[in-house]
């Protein structure tokens, strides 16, 4: 079986690794944050603790906008994060039952008004029945503080998502299969400034695949997604609805070259029609391309590339279109140390949803780069640290602004 990438996410409260964290590269070789791999029916506490200096956390223009914002010259803030978790693995028959339950505590050293607990629940069925039906129900909760990449105020701006899914699929040949799945999102944010921005979207997935004797997979699938907005947006005087409605069409390959190297695909027509003013509708291609390669038994390198609409970061109603690429390597060095490399260029185009000109402006559009190497040392099976440095840069494309952020964060972890 082919050496894969496993990242680790630095335990960190600091903006800058959170943000990069969460988006650096593609999430099929990034696991989320505080979750751990606990061992087969185990229960499994953990405790983590981190300590992070980021140069520029509110990810403001410069020491003048700081100025601006009456909190002095300097950008910067140390931020220091207790976690406890808790992760279960239960196999009850041919019944897998996974949870993942953390808490975090977040303290700022300078902005203390930003001070947070961030609490992550996880828990997922994954079902069989009988050899030819299997699928998950399960259901998540974050809460934590929004990223400051598009938002700029020294507000705690708390972001809370959960999601329920249930999905499924039947092997009715041994070389096809049909699936389907339901997922309901709810996004809420505790500022009355942001809740415009609070939405729900109920998505219904239906496709079939080929499975190829080789191992690889050829699939199409259809998606469709109804977003609700129930708080109006103000829009040059107006108030704007923006719900929507997205279809899609796309073809889903997971390609075995050989035993080294993996191809992956997800890519195809999209079609968004905005409840609130037709001139922000999108149809088009979306695409993402990925590809994993295993060259020795100790370098992992995956490479991936896009072009696909997306809210920006979910700070705004409207979308960009999104292109962009990444690359993440791994080198297990020895036993006990793990090298990380990771870096993203985005190139983000707000003019197919510019409407009137105000709520997606063209003088919004931006290049985002981030940079991020990790060194990774497990003591034991059990104890994990890492040391982790993180680059950050906003360019605006049509005018003044933007910002350059660098950050270090030292984590460590340990499961009982």
């Amino acid at each position: 079986m082919p050496w894969k990438i496993v990242i680790l996410i630095p335990i960190c409260s600091c903006a800058a690794a959170q943000a990069v964290a969460s988006d650096l590269v593609p999430t099929d070789v990034m696991p989320p944050a505080d979750i751990i791999q606990p061992p087969a029916d185990a229960i499994t506490p953990y405790v983590g603790y981190s300590i992070g200096h980021d140069s520029n956390p509110l990810r403001l223009q410069n020491s003048a906008a700081a100025q601006a914002m009456g909190i002095g010259s300097g950008l910067s803030d140390t931020t220091q994060r207790y976690l406890f978790g808790l992760a279960v693995d239960k196999t009850l028959s041919r019944q897998h039952l996974t949870a993942n339950l953390s808490a975090a505590k977040v303290d700022y050293n300078r902005f203390g008004q930003l001070d947070h607990y961030d609490k992550n629940l996880a828990a997922n069925w994954n079902w069989h029945a009988g050899d030819h039906f299997e699928g998950n129900l399960g259901a998540s909760y974050s809460q934590g503080l929004t990223p400051f990449i598009d938002f700029h105020l020294l507000e705690r701006n708390i972001r809370t998502e959960e999601n329920v899914y249930a999905d499924g699929s039947w092997l009715f040949h041994p070389s096809w299969r049909v699936r389907g799945g339901l997922t309901y999102t709810k996004l809420k944010y505790d500022l009355e400034s942001q809740q415009p921005l609070d939405n729900t979207r109920n998505q219904t997935e239906v496709g079939l695949d080929y499975l190829a004797a080789s191992g690889s997979t050829f699939g199409v699938q259809l998606r469709h997604t109804h977003a609700d907005f129930p708080n109006p947006e103000q829009d040059n005087g107006l108030l704007v609805f923006n719900g929507y409605n997205q279809d899609e069409v796309k073809a889903k390959i997971d390609w075995l070259l050989s035993g080294k190297t993996q191809l992956h695909f997800l890519g195809g027509w999209v079609s968004r029609k905005q409840d609130a003013a037709a001139v922000r509708n999108f149809s088009g291609v979306n695409s993402r391309l990925s590809a994993d390669w295993s060259p020795t038994g100790k370098i992992g390198v995956t490479v991936s590339g896009w072009r696909e609409i997306g809210a920006v970061d979910d700070l705004s109603t409207v979308y960009s279109l999104n292109r962009g690429a990444s690359l993440a390597s791994a080198w297990q060095y020895s036993e006990k140390i793990k090298l990380v490399a990771q870096v993203k260029y985005q190139k983000r185009d707000f003019g197919p949803s510019s409407g009137t000109g105000t709520l997606g402006s063209l003088n919004q559009n931006d290049v985002l780069r981030d940079t991020a190497l990790s060194v990774v040392y497990n003591p034991t099976q059990r104890w994990r640290v890492q040391l982790s440095g993180i680059r950050s840069t906003q360019t605006l494309k049509n005018g003044p602004g933007g910002f350059v952020s660098n950050g270090v964060t030292l984590n460590t972890r340990y499961a009982f």
